[in-house]
This record gives C-alpha cells, sequence and structure tokens, in this order.
C-alpha cells in the first residue's frame, strides 16, 4: 500500500482508533485525532521556503494533547527555531484486509496553539506505512 491508500484506509477507520505520538523516544497520547486531505495556500508544487515540498492538497493532522508536558519538546520539533523540522512519528493499530497490523505516520509539525493545559498540533504527513 502507497501513502494515500494507507491514510485513506484511516480516514475511513477515523474516530476508532486511538494514536500515539513518538517524539524523541518518548510516547504521548492523544486525546483526539483527525487526518484530512486539503488544499494548501499553493498555486501549483513548491518547495516552501526552501525546507519543504508542498503539493496542491497534502494529507494534514490535528491532534489534541492534555498537559503542557509536550511544550518543551515542540520547540526543538518546528520549522522557526530549528533548521529542519524534526519528523513525527504517530502510531496506532489497525485492522487492514481482516488482520491487525499497526501504522506509522511521519509528519512534520506546522504549528500550535496551546489553551490551558491543552495543546492543539497541526502537521503536514510526510509518509506513511503498515507493518504487522
Amino acid at each position: 500500500m502507497d501513502k494515500s491508500q494507507i491514510i485513506s484506509s484511516l480516514i475511513e477507520q477515523q474516530g476508532k482508533l486511538q494514536f500515539t505520538m513518538l517524539i524523541g523516544g518518548t510516547l504521548y497520547k492523544a486525546d483526539s485525532f483527525d487526518v484530512a486531505h486539503l488544499q494548501t495556500p499553493v498555486t501549483k508544487p513548491t518547495l516552501r521556503g526552501g525546507v519543504y515540498f508542498s503539493d496542491l492538497k497534502e494529507f494534514k493532522i490535528r491532534a489534541k494533547f492534555s498537559g503542557a508536558a509536550l511544550l518543551p519538546v515542540l520547540s526543538k520539533t518546528m520549522l522557526g527555531p530549528n533548521t529542519d523540522f524534526e519528523t513525527i512519528k504517530f502510531l496506532a493499530d489497525v485492522e487492514c484486509d481482516g488482520e491487525k497490523k499497526q501504522v506509522t505516520l511521519f509528519a512534520n509539525l506546522t504549528n500550535y496553539v496551546q489553551r490551558g493545559d491543552d495543546l492543539e498540533l497541526n502537521l503536514v504527513v510526510v509518509g506513511a506505512e503498515l507493518s504487522s
């Protein structure tokens, strides 16, 4: 399965899956997780900021987390304070073709919003893989 097929199957199972985020060897359980295929603000495929490639439509993730434990880690993962994005992994167990498998989504953090102790992360999916 390619990235689009894996993510399309996730969209169909959305709401039933529990995702965990892996950053720097530490796991964080997502309170909510949504993935969608959305239009981007570019008129043609382009290298944005000389750092990452953006197509006309991208798979984007919106994930919410409780607690402020993530704050010190996030500044190391997104462009701005760093010259490179750190790839963030999202893991979930899925049912695929009658078998239980683990899906891994690889994403770059584009921004986050803090509301009290809660964090909402917005990410762009850069890869996906399915393993037994």
